[in-house]
């Protein structure tokens, strides 16, 4: 077979979505999406189709198309463990910013595989921005339990402490980064602003 085209019949409706992901991989999205468009002429509630579909919009990036997409593939297969995480990822994106339908989504995704690393560092940041600091910190102390030097998780529960007015711990936290790796531009920062913070606070 061809990898320029592949003939439009129902026959190749696994066909088109091969030729697809292929196109998916190579970063031609827009592409993919054509054929991925194909297959559900002829397989329209092929949630696997629709799940895919929703994977290239979301790296166009699309994120409106993406959730659209999403939330047709879960209608169809309601455990889709990675629907969930990547709908989640398009509503917390900067342009989006829907974090409290984020959080549901990583919530739905951890009833389907409890304790997930992924899904629960993902609640615990959903949960950091809308002020939940605390459960972000149970979220966070769950992923360290496995993964004691993740610096990304040490990082965000540094701040979450900070958030919470807990300026020396959050500072251990950042400490125990950059004794590792040095030159974290993020924990170097947080831990500036968690002392400017704590020396304002002190000077009240």
């Amino acid at each position: 077979m061809s990898n320029s085209s592949v003939p439009h019949t129902k026959n190749n409706s696994k066909a088109l979505h091969k030729k697809a992901l292929e196109l998916q991989k190579i970063g031609k999205q827009n592409k993919a999406i054509e054929y991925l468009d194909k297959a559900l002429e002829f397989e329209p509630n092929n949630a696997e189709l629709l799940y895919d579909k929703a994977i290239s919009f979301q790296m166009l990036p699309r994120f409106d198309d993406a959730i659209e997409y999403y939330n047709k593939s879960l209608k169809i297969d309601p455990n889709n463990f990675g629907a969930f995480i990547n709908k989640g990822l398009c509503l917390s994106s900067p342009n989006i910013n829907r974090q409290e339908d984020a959080l549901a989504c990583f919530d739905n995704a951890l009833l389907l595989v409890p304790n997930d690393l992924g899904a629960l560092s993902l609640r615990g940041y959903a949960l950091d921005s809308i002020g939940r600091y605390r459960e972000a910190i149970d979220c966070f102390d769950k992923v360290l339990e496995t993964q004691p030097k993740e610096s990304n998780i040490l990082v965000n529960k540094g701040l979450a402490l900070s958030h919470l007015g807990k300026y020396d711990e959050a500072i251990a936290y950042f400490d125990t980064v950059l004794d590792y790796e040095p030159n974290n531009f993020f924990a170097t920062q947080l831990k500036q602003e968690a002392i400017k913070s704590m020396r304002r606070d002190f000077l009240r």
